[in-house]
C-alpha cells in the first residue's frame, strides 16, 4: 500500500511504555488546547482503549461523551456507519445461511475431517473468506496457498463466498469485516486534529487504509508499535506495513521491565530477522534470573505472582493439569481455577465452625452447597428477613436458621463436586490463600501480549505447529521468532525456561 501521509512514529521495545507515552500524548494536545472531540486514539484492543478514556477523562474531568473518537477501529467503523445491533451477523445467521446454501456441515478442524459443525464463528472456510477481505486480497490466492486445498474443493469455497454475501446484502447485514471494507468504501473517517494509533504492527491492510483515510484528514498523525512484537500475521496483520512506514521516528530506549540477563537473550533472538525495524533500548538496572529445566515440576512457584507461557494451547492445558495437581491458584483466560462463590463457600463454613459470626449474604451463599433436610432443612428458606449485613454465629443458625451440621467443610459442602474439593484441599495444604486473587496466570504466549509478572515461566515446546511448517518458511519462521521474543520479555524479575518434551522445540540462543 503506498503511502500517503507522513506520521511521527513512536517504536516501543517491550516495557518501554509505548501505551503510556501516547495517553501523555493524548494529555499534551487536551493541555494545549484541542477540543476532547477532536482527538481520536485508536487501540488493537479495547482495553487499551479504555485506559487511555478513564486516564483523559480523570485527568481533565470529562465523561466518556466528551471522547467519543477513543475507540477500536471495529468500533469507529460502527459508530460512523450507525450500524444498528440487530444488523450485525449472529450465531442465528450464521445458522440459517448454513441451511439455506444447503451445503451441509462444514469442517471445524482441517486436521480431523471427522470434527464437523454448521457454518459459523470458528469455521476455517469462513476464516478463509474472511482471510482474503481483511487482507484484500483475491479469495483464490488465499485458498490456493491454505492447508483447506486438500480437503474442500475451491468451486464449494466460491460458492459459499458468493452465497455467503448474498445473504448478507439482501438482509443488510455485516460481519465486523463488512464494517471495516464499507467504512473504506464510503471514506467514513471523521475529520480529526489528532489522530493516534497504538499497537499498530497488528493492523491488518484493510485497516490501514482505515488509518491512510483518517491520516488525510487529520493535523497531526502518531503511530506507535513495535514490529517485533508482531504476532498476528496469521489473523492478517500487515506486519510489513508498519516495518515500511516512514516518518519522524521515537525510539523509547529504556526498558522499565527487561533486566539484563532475559534483554541479552531477547535480543539475540530477535536480531536474526533480517527485515525489520533497528532499534536499541536499555534493559533495566538489574541482572535479573534465568534458569534452563528439563520440566516445569523441577520450579518452585510456591510464593510470589507467575505468569505461566506455551505456544499452544495444548502446551497451556499441560500447565493447568499440573498447577491443579500442585494444589495452587491460577486463572486461565481470564478464569479462575474454581468459581469464587465456591472458595469462599468454604472460607466463610471454617470461620463459623471456628466462632465466628458470618453475614447473611456469606450464610445464603454456604447454604447453595449443603444438602436439603441432611445437612440444612428446608426451614433455611424462613430465615428472618435480615439484611445481609446481619451477623449470624453456627448456634443462632442452628437454632433459628435450619442447620443441621458442624462438620467440616469437606464433610458438610457436599454438593461441591469432588473433583473441585479435592483440588481445594491440595490448596489448602499447600498454604494457599483461596480467598486472594489468583497469583498464577496460564495463557498461551499470543494471549500474553501486554502482560508481565514477576516471575515467568515459558515452554520452548513447539509441537502442535502443523508440519513444522514454521521451519521451512521465511515467514513463519520469522513469525515464531517474534512470538518467542513476546514470551522472554514478559518477565520482570525471573525467567525460567522449560526444555521442550518433545523434538518439536523452538530453539533460542544460549
Amino acid at each position: 500500500m503506498k503511502q500517503s501521509f507522513k506520521p511521527k512514529i513512536i517504536l516501543g521495545p517491550p516495557g518501554t511504555g509505548k501505551t503510556e507515552t501516547c495517553i501523555k500524548t493524548v494529555e499534551k494536545f487536551l493541555r494545549n488546547g484541542v477540543p476532547p472531540d477532536r482527538i481520536g486514539y485508536f487501540a488493537f484492543t479495547r482495553r487499551a482503549n479504555i485506559e487511555a478514556r478513564e486516564r483523559a477523562m480523570e485527568t481533565f474531568g470529562l465523561s466518556a461523551e466528551d471522547l467519543p473518537y477513543f475507540r477500536t477501529l471495529h468500533s469507529l467503523s460502527y459508530s460512523q456507519l450507525m450500524i444498528n445491533h440487530s444488523q450485525i451477523m449472529s450465531k442465528k445467521h450464521f445458522e440459517e445461511v448454513s441451511e439455506w446454501l444447503k451445503v451441509g456441515r462444514f469442517f471445524l478442524q482441517d486436521a480431523d475431517p471427522n470434527q464437523m459443525k454448521d457454518i459459523g464463528y470458528g469455521d476455517k472456510y469462513l476464516e478463509l473468506i474472511n482471510m482474503a477481505r481483511i487482507t484484500q486480497q483475491p479469495l483464490k490466492k488465499i485458498y490456493s496457498e491454505s492447508k483447506v486445498k486438500n480437503i474442500v474443493d475451491w468451486k464449494l469455497v466460491d460458492y459459499v463466498s458468493r452465497g455467503l454475501q448474498h445473504f448478507k446484502n439482501t438482509r443488510h447485514l455485516y460481519d465486523y469485516t463488512d464494517m471495516l471494507v464499507e467504512f473504506v468504501a464510503r471514506d467514513a473517517a471523521p475529520r480529526l486534529d489528532v489522530v493516534i494509533i497504538d499497537e499498530a504492527q497488528d493492523l491488518s491492510t484493510i485497516q490501514w487504509k482505515m488509518v491512510s483515510l483518517l491520516a488525510a484528514k487529520a493535523q497531526h498523525v502518531i503511530i506507535a508499535g513495535d514490529d517485533d512484537q508482531a504476532i498476528y500475521r496469521w489473523a492478517g496483520a500487515d506486519v510489513k506495513a508498519f516495518i515500511d512506514l516512514q516518518g519522524d521516528v521515537t525510539v523509547l530506549d529504556q526498558s522499565y521491565r527487561i533486566p539484563l540477563a532475559h534483554h541479552t537473550i531477547s535480543q539475540k533472538l530477535i536480531h536474526t530477522i533480517k527485515e525489520r525495524k533497528i532499534k536499541e533500548f536499555k534493559p533495566k538496572n538489574e541482572d535479573g534470573s534465568m534458569a534452563w529445566h528439563r520440566h516445569s515440576e523441577e520450579v518452585n512457584m510456591n510464593n510470589g505472582q507467575w505468569l505461566l507461557l506455551a505456544r499452544t494451547r495444548k502446551g497451556a492445558n499441560q500447565l493447568e493439569e499440573e498447577v491443579r495437581q500442585r494444589g495452587m491458584l491460577y486463572s486461565y483466560e481470564g478464569s479462575r481455577s474454581t468459581d469464587s462463590a465456591v472458595l469462599s463457600a468454604v472460607v466463610n463454613w471454617e470461620r463459623l465452625r471456628n466462632g465466628d459470626n458470618i453475614t447473611s449474604r456469606d450464610v445464603r451463599l454456604i447454604y447453595k452447597y449443603l444438602r436439603i433436610n441432611q445437612d440444612v432443612t428446608y426451614g433455611y428458606k424462613t430465615l428472618p428477613e435480615a439484611e445481609d449485613s446481619y451477623f449470624w454465629d453456627i448456634d443462632e443458625l442452628m437454632r433459628d436458621g435450619g442447620l443441621l451440621t458442624k462438620t467440616p467443610w469437606d464433610n458438610a459442602l457436599s454438593l461441591i463436586p469432588e473433583a473441585d474439593k479435592r483440588y481445594i484441599a491440595r490448596c489448602l495444604k499447600n498454604g494457599e490463600s483461596i480467598i486472594d486473587k489468583p497469583r498464577i496466570t496460564i495463557s498461551t504466549i499470543h494471549r500474553s501480549k501486554g502482560a508481565q509478572a514477576d516471575n515467568v515461566l515459558l515452554l520452548t515446546d513447539n509441537t502442535g505447529i502443523p508440519n513444522s511448517r514454521w521451519r521451512q518458511s521465511a515467514n513463519e519462521w520469522e513469525d515464531e521468532t517474534r512470538v518467542f521474543y513476546v514470551g522472554l520479555t514478559r518477565a520482570k524479575k525471573n525467567l525460567h525456561l522449560i526444555h521442550p518434551m518433545f523434538s518439536e522445540g523452538f530453539e533460542l540462543p544460549s
